[in-house]
């Protein structure tokens, strides 16, 4: 019956425009109600930046918000001993509460807490960039500690090679720098390489990286200690091995077969592998003689208990 069958192919079609209508609602409405949580979000950061600076409040970050580490680190545990009187407020990722020392106030990037640490801030110390989205308020301090030692091409340097800048927002960096009133350098190979690639008014500060005071500061104490907890055999060397970030690779491939490398040195090495933090920890390759310590929350203690470094073009050689 034909007039049967037309009836219920046209009943069908309805019913899938009728479910294709209600899932493009669904998607309008998650929609809709991200962007106005976003816009409460930003309306509440401005309310905020109407309010009166904490001129006791300091912002530390690190590692786009990866966690408690690296120059920040430094600065806000000696900041404890000579200003007790500021209070110190990490920002970190969602997930990334773990690398929290016990007794560090922290927020999680985005939150309400957030946007008010952020728009009431006196201090501000980074190892990279704060988000476009932050505001530089009169009267504010931003300090930019840097995190390495500029072997490779930054900032507007990268210019020259439009392929590996494909992304790059050099008016986004730009602003960006000029938010900074100090930034740290820690040689003059650095203060040459900040000054070309990062054009500021900027005051630079040629002092040494705050990080390293501890490779300088260690004892054997320290170094036993170190080695015994990341489970370096006393009898045995152990080499660093701390390969960089390759442009051209999504992920960590060893440059060279480890496991033979070690066995040709002798049973009396060991290798701690250093993976890029651009690679999740864990994707090194672990056996008796090759510890995977790229989860290891400071690089400053893996310097400390090795014997030698193979640094494999990363700047922690410096």
């Amino acid at each position: 019956n034909y007039r049967t069958f037309e009836l219920i192919r046209r009943v069908g079609r309805i019913r899938r425009w009728a479910r294709a209508g209600v899932r493009r609602a669904k998607v309008w409405t998650g929609a809709l109600v991200r962007v106005a949580k976003r816009g409460l979000r930003w309306l509440y950061y401005r309310v905020q930046l109407r309010l009166p600076m904490d001129e006791r409040l300091a912002v530390y970050a690190a590692y786009w918000y990866r966690g408690y580490s690296c120059n920040p680190a430094a600065i806000y545990e000696k900041a404890k001993v000579i200003a007790p009187q500021l209070h110190g407020v990490w920002v970190v990722r969602r997930g990334a509460e773990h690398t929290i020392p016990a007794g560090v106030d922290y927020v999680i990037a985005g939150g309400r807490a957030y946007l008010r640490t952020m728009a009431r801030a006196k201090y501000f110390v980074n190892n990279v960039n704060f988000p476009n989205h932050v505001v530089k308020r009169p009267g504010s301090v931003h300090v930019q500690t840097q995190h390495g030692t500029p072997l490779k091409k930054m900032g507007l340097d990268q210019m020259e090679f439009p392929v590996g800048a494909a992304n790059m927002d050099f008016e986004a960096l730009i602003a960006r720098s000029d938010r900074w009133d100090f930034l740290i350098s820690s040689n003059p190979l650095s203060s040459q390489a900040w000054e070309r690639g990062f054009p500021g008014a900027y005051e630079m500060l040629e002092i040494g990286y705050p990080r390293n005071d501890r490779l300088v500061r260690a004892t054997e104490a320290d170094r036993r200690r170190l080695r015994a907890e990341l489970g370096i055999p006393e009898d045995r060397k152990a080499i660093l091995y701390t390969p960089t970030h390759r442009d051209y690779r999504s992920d960590y491939r060893p440059m060279f077969d480890l496991h033979r490398f070690v066995a040709e040195l002798g049973p009396e090495y060991v290798v701690l592998l250093r993976t890029h933090y651009f690679y999740e920890p864990g994707e090194g390759e672990e056996s008796d003689s090759v510890i995977d310590v790229s989860g290891h929350p400071c690089v400053e203690d893996l310097c400390i208990a090795s014997d030698a470094l193979l640094p494999d073009y990363s700047s922690i050689m410096f």
